[in-house]
């Protein structure tokens, strides 16, 4: 069978369908997405970068630490460091607000698990080096004991150092969580609500926490899913949220009381991934049966069921005036449909026909649409494409060394001014003309 590795080596992306306006070929134009900056980093290679509310800041994660950066001058403002032993998983600045929520992932040889942290960027502390200073010291002590027993080439590759800051550093979480500074599960995509004055929490399993910033301890929880909750979200007026789950249902909850107000069926398949509509009217919600589907909040009326799709669906957006809802799939498709009329307008797809497999191994990713309606997204062979539907105008970033991973994450700036996206060893800042 062949690996992800074996297939990029080989694969050469040309498209089957592309974009295009009544007829006329989408033109490639670089003028309206120009490089701003470019962060390079002196170690390490960043997995996601994002902006703060005022894009002065980017947030850029590297293995267990957060970096920030001044994105003007690309200096080096503050490193936030978590454990060693676990990476950044992703992370979020609060709206209107000076803190930070973050997701560690650790694993071991037989699991693995989250941790979320809620970080104050005025209060916390300067990274502290007591935690590498006591390994480095217990290592040093008990290599100068097993030096009398081991012959020291056996020592040398034992790395006694960072198992004991792994073992030290694991010590100091469960403090940390006996303390109510770090609790165990995850974090969705958009944690906190519109107002930065709530974090939502996954801790794992059919329940969804909702935290108050200022505390940082659960102010309820969403109950009701029987599966796995894999999407949650406030509306964009915080009085709701919605949430999807593999146990075929959408749950829309009243974000004051955590009570159940609809339950939306419809869904055939595990549910994936949703969206509200800017207004806050509609709810769209992908599922793994290859489909789309869109309900009325207000009446709970599923509205429309949408398909095209090689692949599960499991990314999607709408357009900031609600007219267009654009959706990412396996197998390279990515689709824009007319929420009104329920027609695909615009049908982009990799030609999966030029090699046996490539359906398997091609997927859209991060879906969204800056505040002025461009379009951008990722794929897995290390592709991150723009369009600009009001001009017909298209863009493409190449980085073949991203091939068969999934891209990191492009994330635009909440007034979508800019564009930012973690390639490795840098970090590139767009401007949109």
């Amino acid at each position: 069978m062949t690996n992800s590795v074996e297939f990029f080596e080989s694969w050469e992306h040309t498209l089957s369908s592309d974009f295009q306006r009544d007829g006329v070929a989408a033109e490639s134009d670089f003028q309206w997405v120009t490089e701003a900056n470019t962060i390079t980093l002196d170690k390490g290679n960043s997995t996601l970068a994002v902006f703060n509310d005022d894009n002065t800041i980017a947030g850029v994660a590297v293995e267990h630490e957060i970096r920030l950066y001044d994105v003007h001058t690309s200096r080096l403002i503050q490193t936030l460091r978590g454990h060693a032993g676990t990476t950044v998983s992703s992370f979020a600045f609060q709206p209107g607000g000076r803190k930070l929520a973050v997701c560690f992932l650790r694993h071991d040889a037989s699991s693995f698990w989250h941790l979320t942290a809620l970080w104050d960027l005025d209060t916390r502390p300067p990274p502290s080096e007591h935690l590498s200073d006591a390994a480095e010291a217990a290592a040093a002590a008990a290599f100068a004991i097993l030096a009398q027993h081991w012959p020291e080439d056996h020592l040398q590759s034992a790395e006694l150092k960072e198992k004991v800051l792994k073992l030290v550093s694991k010590t100091q979480e469960a403090i940390n969580i006996r303390d109510g500074l770090l609790i165990r599960g995850s974090i969705p995509s958009r944690p906190f609500s519109r107002d930065g004055r709530s974090l939502l929490h996954l801790p794992g399993g059919n329940s969804v926490s909702v935290l108050g910033v200022d505390t940082f301890t659960e102010r309820f929880q969403l109950s009701g899913h029987t599966d796995l909750v894999t999407w949650v979200e406030t509306s964009p007026d915080d009085k709701l949220v919605a949430t999807c789950s593999f146990d075929q249902t959408v749950r829309i909850w009243s974000m004051e009381t955590g009570d159940t107000i609809r339950v939306l069926e419809g869904v055939t398949n595990q549910a994936w991934r949703g969206a509200f509509s800017p207004d806050g009217h509609l709810v769209a919600v992908a599922e793994g049966n290859r489909l789309v589907h869109i309900w009325c909040i207000d009446t709970g009326e599923l509205i429309r069921t949408l398909g095209g799709f090689n692949g599960w669906v499991r990314t999607l957006a709408f357009s900031p005036d609600n007219r267009h809802l654009t959706a990412g799939a396996g197998g390279g498709t990515l689709r824009v449909f007319d929420v009104e009329s329920g027609e695909c307008e615009q049908h982009w797809q990799i030609d999966v026909k030029t090699k046996p497999s490539a359906e398997a191994f091609l997927e859209v990713h991060d879906v969204q649409y800056s505040a002025r309606g461009d379009l951008f997204f990722t794929t897995t062979d290390g592709r991150l494409f723009g369009y600009r539907a009001s001009e017909n105008r298209k863009w493409v970033l190449v980085d073949s060394k991203y091939q068969g991973v999934i891209f990191p994450h492009a994330v635009l700036s909440a007034d979508g001014s800019k564009l930012v996206a973690a390639l490795g060893s840098s970090v590139s800042v767009w401007h949109l003309a």
